[in-house]
């Protein structure tokens, strides 16, 4: 009986520290720099969860040496021009361990058709990296959850 209610518990704490079913509509994109696709929304949009309208969609390729880029892209998977982005992007790094969430904020940087930078290093795996992008007046959120 103990059992059953200790894997109970883990299970109701578990979700009450996940993303709300992500955030965006689920995609079935094909990633085109060998990373992960996730749906770019505004940022006023996250408590809508999967409900919230694409804007555009974001991959994230992570490198050996620790650093990663992200790619944008239209809806239809073509590379966006990123003049009209800031050129900083705020991102964090989500940790789950022992059933605490950790973050730990860095920043990318515009490097020719991508945002880069060196991600922290990652202590329990999977772990979240949350995105915030600045375009014009426009704040859009890119959430990549679960990797590994």
């Amino acid at each position: 009986m103990n059992r059953k209610l200790t894997l109970a518990m883990v299970f109701i704490a578990m979700s009450a520290v996940a993303h709300d079913g992500g955030h965006g509509p689920k995609l079935t994109d094909s990633p085109k720099q060998g990373g992960v696709v996730s749906p770019v929304i505004k940022a006023s949009d996250v408590k809508m969860g999967a409900k919230a309208p694409l804007v555009y969609k974001a991959e994230l390729a992570r490198l050996e040496d620790g650093s990663v880029r992200v790619y944008l892209y239209d809806p239809s998977m073509n590379p966006l021009p990123l003049t009209n982005f800031t050129k900083t992007v705020k991102a964090v790094l989500e940790v789950f361990k022992k059933k605490q969430m950790t973050t730990t904020p860095f920043q990318l940087a515009l490097e020719g058709d991508s945002f880069t930078g060196k991600m922290p290093t990652v202590t329990s795996r999977p772990y979240n990296i949350d995105l915030v992008l600045q375009e014009g007046d426009r704040k859009l959120l890119a959430a990549f959850d679960n990797l590994d």
